[in-house]
């Protein structure tokens, strides 16, 4: 296990056990159509992962949408502080274009995100009082751009998947048309490229975020 997993388990067991108000809230999205996704991590002390698809239709009268995914972590060089960004929800259909898998684009500024239907904020925790500090999220855009490549391609029949960390639940059904794919662009201001990204194409999948605190 490495130094920066095994902080980031920790600091969320901790924001669990902190936690003085009970408290859930849940999202979840039935995700159909094109999805793009990046994990990188640019040095052993941070790292981050992005994932992006379009919503299902609820109906003809209903808004299009896209959900987000977005977590980020860091630690400090001298290990004493953990800090962690989440943001979770729904966003603006135009704000994740794109006609097919071969050119994707998400230019979403965080000031569209409703605070009804997502979640963003910033924890640091203090790895020697023991404590954690969480409040907003951070602003600014992100701005990236996905090609298909081609390199590898695979198929999702059938995945389910919960994984529980901390006070945070993740439930995953996906059925999937996935390829690899070059990204390039920036999040909140720091540049982004690499040829591992992924997109694809859901197929009447779903992915629930739970958070009890």
């Amino acid at each position: 296990m490495n130094r920066l997993f095994a902080v980031t388990l920790l600091s969320l067991m901790m924001l669990a056990s902190l936690a003085l108000t009970a408290q859930t809230t849940v999202f979840k999205f039935n995700q159909d159509g094109e999805f793009a996704s990046i994990d990188q991590s640019s040095d052993p002390s941070s790292s981050f992962s992005l994932s992006v698809s379009r919503n299902s239709s609820n109906g003809p009268n209903t808004a299009a949408t896209a959900s987000i995914s977005f977590t980020a972590s860091s630690l400090s060089a001298d290990f004493s502080t953990f800090t962690f960004t989440q943001i979770v929800g729904t966003i603006p259909a135009a704000a994740f274009t794109g006609v097919n898998t071969q050119n994707l684009t998400l230019s979403l500024d965080v000031s569209q995100l409703d605070p009804t239907t997502s979640l963003s904020q910033t924890c640091t925790v203090d790895l020697n009082l023991l404590t954690v500090t969480c409040g907003a999220g951070p602003t600014g855009t992100i701005q990236l751009n996905f090609q298909e490549n081609g390199a590898q391609r695979t198929r999702v029949l059938a995945l389910g998947e919960e994984i529980t960390v901390g006070n945070f639940t993740t439930r995953i059904h996906q059925r999937s048309d996935n390829s690899t794919a070059n990204v390039s662009g920036t999040i909140f201001g720091t540049a982004v490229s690499a040829s591992n990204a992924t997109v694809g194409v859901n197929h009447n999948s779903s992915l629930e975020y739970v958070r009890n605190q």
